[in-house]
């Protein structure tokens, strides 16, 4: 996911792409068919024909090269999953190359493109890519003469290089510490872990570790300790959110079968305390609203009109900017963002104020999260969110985000330790950074893919990809994931 940027840029920078992917698909189709045929798959078979093409692949990768561990870990990539409606549409053994197999394969080869332009010691790998048939010489001098370029600028390959070791760095940190983490449910009191959990789970999530890390014990607990978790407690915020919603959450993800009944009563009761002991629960309350109707999405639980209004109600003094500008920027973000999710309307004047509250805490070396507080990946995270729901990138052309969201990761990597006292704030700057990054890779706009470009490339190649009419080209073979303008949610 993080890549996915990278991805573009190379692929509207390179002008032999196109012969690379062409080649892949006539090799590796070949390969595939030899191996298995193209006859038609049975009904039921089409989930054990992929998984014995995927053992095939592993093995052909890990002889070609690659280390063992590293090919693994790509191929427990959700794409390869065979989902409802699959054997509808995946007939033969091509459709389900096709489909589920060659996104992923195109990726990984890129990979290797992308880790030669940092470490020449991978020309090897490479030299065999083209032995083999699906690197076409044209597109190894492009890839050479890119190399060129990097170091002709230093500082352009040090910021590469730092970016493409992310994601090593993040898994082996987890790997590392799977027993810790998986141990975590079993400490005493085990609801008030459930937050850190939760926080874990997304990172693992993030990059595709879940088949890798055994859930069975908090999935026992969350399946017979419901009345220790469904509970609400103070001091709630988005870098801790509500207990009860990371149960829901984690329950859900995790497949553990709930009393839907009994969480959805709970609920209503939070509805009912949140209107009589607040008099505008969207601007006393942000947060703990926030994960509220967060939790009401996951229990598909849909309050009416007349509860939404009564819940987001507002009056003159929460919205002077005398009050607006103690809230976090987090926060600020959050109620726009739930205005433009519930279909709330007339906040125009509200909004105005809002947003001009946001725009002082940009600073060039990031986002505060107050206004005379930290820069922080969380307000990093909803600045750039809120500026793509409100289709505004424009203006934040001229900031450095990405080095900031960098730094804080390789930061709290450092300092970060899987325990019964891990610190809570590293983990949630570690998650909202990985979110950043989404942002930057997968909103395939123009202003996001010269972010990265701008960061992480040559002069040349910022000014190939600013001049380019073409963004994202939909002709590239790689997933283009997206994020969704208003919920945040990977598409």
């Amino acid at each position: 996911m993080i890549f996915q940027g990278l991805y573009n840029v190379l692929d509207l920078y390179f002008n032999n792409i196109e012969l690379f992917y062409n080649h892949i698909d006539e090799y590796f189709q070949t390969q595939i068919i030899n191996s298995f045929g193209n006859n038609r798959i049975e009904k039921g078979n089409l989930r054990a024909i992929s998984e014995k093409i995927c053992s095939f692949l592993i093995n052909y990768f890990i002889e070609l090269g690659f280390k063992k561990t590293e090919i693994e870990n790509k191929f427990l990539d959700p794409i390869l999953e065979i989902e409802n409606g699959d054997e509808e549409t995946i007939s033969v053994v091509i459709d389900l190359y096709k489909k589920k197999i060659a996104p992923l394969i195109y990726e990984i080869l890129l990979d290797k493109i992308i880790a030669y332009l940092v470490d020449v010691n991978i020309a090897p790998l490479l030299l065999k890519f083209k032995d083999e048939g699906f690197l076409p010489i044209e597109l190894i001098m492009e890839i050479r003469n890119l190399r060129t370029l990097f170091e002709r600028v230093p500082n352009k390959l040090e910021n590469l290089r730092k970016y493409v070791h992310i994601q090593e760095n993040i898994i082996f940190k987890l790997r590392e510490n799977k027993q810790k983490i998986e141990s975590l449910e079993d400490l005493e009191e085990p609801q008030y872990k459930l937050q850190l959990i939760y926080l874990i789970y997304r990172i693992i999530d993030f990059f595709n570790l879940q088949k890798t890390f055994n859930f069975s014990h908090i999935k026992s607990y969350l399946e017979e300790n419901i009345d220790e978790w469904l509970i609400d407690i103070p001091l709630v915020s988005l870098r801790n959110p509500d207990i009860y919603f990371c149960g829901i959450y984690l329950a859900k993800y995790l497949n553990v079968k709930l009393d839907n009944k009994k969480i959805s009563g709970f609920l209503l009761l939070l509805y009912e305390e949140a209107i009589n002991r607040y008099e505008s629960p969207i601007m006393e309350a942000t947060d703990g609203l926030y994960y509220f109707f967060k939790s009401t999405e996951l229990m598909k639980l849909w309050l009416n009109h007349m509860q939404i209004n009564n819940i987001m109600i507002t009056f003159p003094r929460f919205v002077d900017m005398s009050y607006i500008k103690n809230l976090e920027t987090s926060q600020l973000v959050v109620i726009l963002k739930l205005y433009r999710q519930l279909g709330i309307s007339g906040k125009e004047s509200e909004i105005e104020t809002i947003i001009e509250e946001i725009d002082t805490r940009i600073t060039p070396e990031g986002v505060k999260q107050e206004r005379d507080g930290f820069i922080t990946s969380e307000a990093i995270y909803y600045v750039l969110f809120i500026n793509y729901m409100r289709n505004t990138l424009e203006k934040l052309k001229d900031y450095d985000f990405l080095n900031s969201v960098i730094q804080r990761i390789y930061r709290n990597l450092a300092l970060l330790d899987f325990s019964e006292d891990t610190n809570y704030d590293l983990i949630s700057e570690l998650f909202y950074s990985c979110e950043s990054l989404k942002l930057f890779n997968c909103i395939e706009t123009k202003e996001m893919i010269i972010h990265i470009a701008k960061y992480l490339f040559p002069e040349q190649i910022l000014t190939k990809i600013t001049n380019s009419e073409e963004i994202a080209r939909t002709t590239a073979k790689f997933r283009h994931l997206k994020v969704n303008r208003i919920t945040g949610e990977t598409i």
